[in-house]
């Protein structure tokens, strides 16, 4: 197969599932019930808002957004993306994808923050329930909580934790 006909696939998916994130993304937004809070695609007036809380001394992870999501967009034409915005504030960032039996739509990345208030994981859940219905998905994962807390707060939110895969699972059928 060559190179050119790769990039070709590639490009047809990245724009098959782009609708379908735009999609997603527009369901959720018109669930929301918080006065000036949105969901959007990852772009670059995220990256400009990422850059006013990235060194915070808050921060529980160190994740470079804007490369890790450069990768991820190069690899991954089928993946979740969400940014969550108060106003023109940045509540905080998602990126996933499909499980490899396309069964599921796992998150691999969430940050809020760590001045936002707004409760980021319900809000990027609107978008997620959205894309992995879209996707025909049955569960959705979040993978690898950070700690013994992160992961309590998931199970809270209705998703059971699953040591052998190190995620939180929440079926949606």
């Amino acid at each position: 197969m060559s190179n050119g006909y790769r990039l070709r696939m590639r490009d047809e998916l990245e724009r098959r599932y782009n609708a379908l994130r735009e999609q997603s993304i527009r369901m959720a937004n018109q669930t929301l019930r918080l006065p000036n809070v949105r969901l959007s695609l990852v772009n670059n007036s995220s990256y400009a808002a990422f850059q006013r809380w990235q060194h915070h001394p808050n921060r529980k992870v160190n994740w470079d957004w804007p490369i890790s999501w450069h990768s991820w967009k190069l690899n991954y034409p089928k993946r979740f993306e969400c940014a969550t915005w108060k106003g023109d504030e940045l509540i905080g960032f998602a990126m996933g994808r499909p499980t490899y039996r396309a069964t599921g739509l796992r998150l691999d990345y969430i940050e809020k923050s760590p001045v936002a208030s707004e409760p980021h994981l319900d809000l990027t859940y609107l978008a997620l329930y959205a894309y992995a219905t879209l996707l025909g998905a049955t569960h959705i994962k979040i993978m690898h909580p950070i700690n013994s807390d992160i992961r309590d707060y998931y199970e809270q939110k209705g998703f059971k934790y699953d040591p052998k895969s190190d995620s939180c699972i929440r079926r949606i059928i």
